[in-house]
């Protein structure tokens, strides 16, 4: 057997993904056979590799990235991952911070009039920000992505937004410490379990031992980045990195 197929997943795995698939047409030409497409998205998202290099037996490369930016247009990936979080929906902990992703030279040539692609130069070089939520369950609630120059605190009430707060607990580090982050979790009736710096004139209460809750998603990360295409950015369209973050994200939870 091939190596490519051990890049399979398994039908317990199919039952889940297959019904939010979009359904083929029934006139034209023979649709792709749309578990195999996803095996090899899968591949690629495992490998790194370049989309052309997708092993034949999986069909045409052109063909399935086609297919692949079809199902990103039709929020695919992103209702497979929301249908496991109905499936759990009592949370009470929201943790929220960044990681960088370091931008391959082949991400870079995006048409310039779709803008910069959420790529900005750091100290790192050119990087790509995943700005996360995650819950208690390992499960991702929130995202957007920016250029890895931006300060986390800048996208945070954007990402809070994204979601009920009402009787949660959110969780982040002393980048997330303003008082404009604090009053707007205050507002959604949430509490703000974040430390002060240490400048800091005013001094908020602190529950350290809630705190070391957040190393669950210093682990969602570590769990998504052994995904080779999610630890090195190989995507000009940022719409492509951030349905493969959300594949990373249901891959690590089914």
């Amino acid at each position: 057997m091939s190596k490519s197929f051990y890049h399979t997943i398994s039908d317990t795995q199919w039952e889940i993904i297959e019904p939010h698939l979009p359904k083929s047409k029934s006139t034209g030409r023979p649709p792709l056979n749309s578990r195999i497409v996803f095996n090899a998205i899968f591949w690629v998202l495992d490998s790194g590799a370049k989309w052309r290099y997708i092993p034949e037996e999986f069909g045409n490369w052109n063909s399935i990235y086609h297919k692949f930016r079809q199902w990103c247009d039709a929020k695919v990936f992103e209702n497979i991952l929301q249908s496991l979080l109905d499936d759990c929906r009592k949370f009470y902990l929201v943790e929220m911070d960044s990681t960088f992703c370091k931008v391959h030279q082949h991400s870079s040539g995006a048409r310039k009039k779709l803008g910069n692609q959420n790529i900005g130069t750091s100290w790192g070089g050119k990087t790509t920000k995943i700005h996360a939520l995650v819950n208690e369950h390992f499960q991702l609630i929130g995202v957007d992505l920016t250029g890895g120059n931006v300060h986390d605190s800048e996208v945070a009430i954007k990402l809070l937004s994204k979601i009920t707060l009402a009787g949660k607990k959110v969780l982040a580090d002393k980048a997330f410490c303003s008082e404009e982050i604090r009053n707007f979790i205050s507002e959604k009736e949430a509490v703000a379990c974040i430390p002060d710096k240490s400048n800091a004139v005013k001094i908020h209460d602190f529950d350290t031992e809630l705190y070391k809750a957040r190393n669950i998603i210093e682990r969602f990360f570590q769990r998504i980045k052994t995904f080779r295409h999610i630890a090195t950015r190989y995507d000009k369209l940022s719409l492509c990195f951030l349905n493969f973050v959300f594949l990373a994200s249901v891959m690590i939870q089914i």
